[in-house]
């Protein structure tokens, strides 16, 4: 009797081994090749030249090459694609429309965005929040607090700023008053970015670029915290301030293009601060192509570079 159980156990181990075996054999191939296709997978942006019934003919934006490209899909002359490719680009993996030759067409009459007349708002100090024992008590903003000001950490006053100001919106009540008050701390920021408002005595440009792209990625938040207590709050606002998010994502993106080369590190960590953007806000690709419009250079390498930045 115990040379059988003996028997039975040893022939389960040995298909528990085999099965282990077999797991482990799995998650080896399956790991090889995605470092296969991870180290062979190429990109590249080309613009259509011509399209037929099963293929298009695309220019490689980069060195003019031209490549036949089969897909059933239809796109037009004119646009601008994002192809990923294992070995032959002539069977690519993905296709991505990066701008179509009907928006392309529409940039081509913005070179002139018109700057709206400079303002002198000025916002109020440091808002202060209180939390005790699950109860959040929230100091006027307007309220005159006394700092000393030194020019070494304008930053953290300004970041001090819009980050309790995040704060304060999240804790809003959905009455008309709280409407008011949150309708005011986003033009003022607005202000501060775009049309010489000042923080505390402090304007947009006394920033570093880091700070200036945390400043509107704040801003961004603060809209999107808003807009989600009183849908369509901007429609009674000044048109500067509807247009506004347009021109936020605009900026932020434009700070990232120039420092793609100039400083990656801070372009890196500006760039993940985007993806969470992305996720908090639902931005699509549609929504970012729309803000191009705003944008500080409206070539094909300056979207491009956008693009990056958006895909992460």
């Amino acid at each position: 009797m115990k040379e059988k159980n003996l028997i039975k156990t040893l022939k389960l181990m040995s298909i528990v081994l085999v099965l282990l075996v077999f797991l482990l054999t799995i998650v080896l191939i399956d790991n090889s090749f995605k470092k296969y296709v991870d180290s062979n997978t190429k990109s590249v942006y080309t613009k259509v030249l011509s399209t037929y019934d099963d293929f298009i003919l695309v220019k490689d934006l980069d060195n003019d090459e031209k490549y036949t490209i089969s897909t059933d899909k239809k796109y037009g002359v004119g646009d601008i694609l994002y192809i990923t490719y294992l070995k032959d680009i002539e069977k690519p993996k993905k296709i991505e429309v990066v701008m179509s030759k009907e928006e392309e067409t529409k940039l081509d009459v913005v070179d002139d965005i018109k700057v709206e007349e400079e303002t002198t708002t000025t916002i109020p100090n440091t808002t202060k929040e209180v939390i005790k024992e699950n109860t959040t008590k929230v100091v006027n903003a307007t309220t005159t607090t006394k700092q000393v000001i030194n020019n070494s950490n304008v930053d953290d006053i300004i970041l001090n700023y819009v980050e309790s100001t995040k704060t304060v919106v999240e804790s809003y009540t959905t009455n008309e008053d709280n409407k008011a008050k949150a309708k005011e701390y986003f033009c003022n920021i607005v202000d501060f970015i775009f049309y010489g408002g000042s923080i505390n005595g402090h304007t947009f440009n006394e920033l570093s670029t880091k700070a200036k792209a945390k400043v509107i990625y704040y801003c961004l938040i603060i809209d999107s915290k808003i807009d989600n207590k009183w849908p369509g709050y901007k429609d009674t606002i000044s048109e500067k301030y509807n247009t506004a998010k347009g021109k936020l994502i605009a900026k932020y993106l434009d700070i990232c293009s120039d420092l793609k080369e100039k400083d990656p590190q801070t372009y890196e960590e500006l760039k993940s601060d985007f993806a969470l953007l992305k996720k908090s806000l639902s931005l699509t690709w549609d929504v970012v192509k729309t803000a191009f419009s705003y944008a500080s250079d409206f070539t094909v390498s300056h979207l491009k570079s956008w693009y990056e930045t958006f895909r992460g």
